[in-house]
């Protein structure tokens, strides 16, 4: 998926060293080909981005910093830690990462014709994460902060026993929203204001009504503007799978229907967006260097918290569920590849464990004995006692490409919908899911 964008030059601090880390960002990406190009992007390749924006705190990931983060045991509030001033807001993310089709060691064909002898392998283990890069475009590279260092996020699907399937790909894109809404909310919690957004199934764009100054101050500014971008960056998640079951397409005439509400998304969406928020909480966000560092420590610890798994468990657990949740006769793009979808919005999102789906006598051995109790993500709909969708919609203005889909209007005669009209629409998409797959459609097991 790539929408290449470019961006101006930034004016950089007084007395930074023109060392040209501070030029133009651009995507340089030239492609031969829309499918060639995402037959690349399916197996999750990814690149590097120069920075956008520059301050220097200290980067840390305390275990225990990280599970205040996820609400994982840990009961304490998230330490406070001296602010980074940051010099500058970080650009919108625009790219969207290409990852991963649900499955492994997957068949591909185009249009009608399938690709003899080439399988997708979409499984990681933890030695396989690459660096983050903010906003990285799909296939391109460029300088990085370690001379020669490759820059490939190697984005893919990992296991982890108490969070099931990852992928690295959602978790990476919605910590990046979340960063960037953060900075937005902040700015405007007194004055309130329009965020407009890049289009992604039509035009998109978040308004928000003002705060109360004494509001502000009894509940903190900052603690305010994390949570109400944590839940809008949520709510922009799911229009994502909305859009993609009813044809968005980031690559024209490539379906991604096949992707929408997979047993991983809306999970591993709320990772990224439950790590991004602590580290802006424990403030590790204040330029794009020191983002990418703590995005690479914080989701190490995330990921060991959760009992991240070897590739090759990794592996045999999606082999394990092929015939109950996709369907590894079907070729990639096929929307059938899938057999079970995930169609749960929270507030608390619990996770697809594989053991789910089989009675305890056929448990797979995948190294998750000990792990302990599956990790709920909570999405908050308030904050101190304000409330989110009183304060803040999310408005789209629906694309002709989603609307020939036979996208479920709620009002006649208006494209426009907001976050409200988003069970409706789920329930929708989730009737027609279960007309093709019949009873257990949207569960892990029968």
């Amino acid at each position: 998926m790539n929408r290449q964008e470019t961006h101006s030059q930034a004016p950089g601090p007084a007395g930074a060293p023109a060392d040209g880390v501070r030029r133009a960002w651009r995507s340089s990406n030239r492609v031969p080909s829309a499918y060639l190009l995402w037959l690349a992007l399916v197996g999750c390749s990814g690149c590097a981005a120069i920075p956008l924006w520059r301050a220097t705190p200290e980067v840390r990931a305390p275990d225990n910093v990280v599970a205040a983060a996820l609400g994982d045991s840990w009961r304490g509030a998230i330490p406070a830690v001296a602010p980074a001033a940051a010099t500058l807001e970080p650009p919108e993310p625009t790219n969207l990462r290409p990852c991963c089709a649900f499955g492994t060691d997957l068949r591909v064909h185009i249009g009608f014709v399938p690709v003899p002898g080439f399988a997708l392998d979409n499984m990681r283990g933890l030695e396989d994460v690459g660096p983050h890069r903010y906003d990285i475009a799909p296939l391109g590279s460029s300088s990085s902060a370690e001379p020669g260092a490759l820059a490939d996020e190697n984005n893919g699907l990992l296991y982890t026993c108490r969070g099931g399937f990852i992928d690295l790909a959602h978790v990476r894109d919605c910590a990046d929203l979340t960063v960037y809404l953060s900075a937005k909310v902040e700015s405007l919690l007194e004055t309130g204001g329009v965020i407009e957004l890049a289009e992604q199934g039509g035009k998109r764009r978040i308004l928000l009504e003002p705060v109360d100054g004494e509001r502000i101050a009894d509940v903190g500014r900052g603690q305010l503007s994390v949570a109400m971008a944590q839940w809008l960056a949520f709510q922009l998640s799911v229009w994502h799978e909305i859009a993609s079951w009813y044809g968005f397409a980031a690559i024209s005439g490539v379906p991604e229907k096949m992707s929408a509400f997979t047993p991983e998304d809306l999970y591993s969406n709320m990772l990224g967006i439950k790590l991004a928020g602590g580290i802006i909480a424990f403030r590790d966000s204040g330029d794009e260097s020191d983002y990418n560092t703590a995005m690479n420590a914080w989701m190490k610890v995330a990921f060991r918290r959760m009992h991240v798994t070897t590739k090759a468990s990794a592996a045999a657990a999606m082999h394990g569920v092929d015939g109950l949740w996709w369907d590894s006769t079907q070729r990639v793009p096929d929307w059938k590849l899938v057999l079970r979808r995930d169609f749960e919005t929270g507030p608390s999102l619990k996770p697809w464990l594989v053991p789910m789906a089989f009675p305890p006598e056929r448990a797979l051995a995948i190294g998750c004995d000990r792990a302990g109790a599956p990790l709920r993500l909570r999405n908050p709909s308030s904050f101190e006692g304000v409330r989110f969708d009183s304060g803040a919609t999310l408005q789209v203005d629906v694309d002709d490409a989603v609307a020939a889909g036979g996208f479920p209007f709620p009002r006649r005669k208006s494209r426009r919908i907001t976050q409200a009209d988003f069970p409706a629409i789920i329930e929708a998409i989730r009737r027609e899911n279960a007309v093709e797959f019949g009873p257990g459609h949207d569960r892990p097991f029968d």
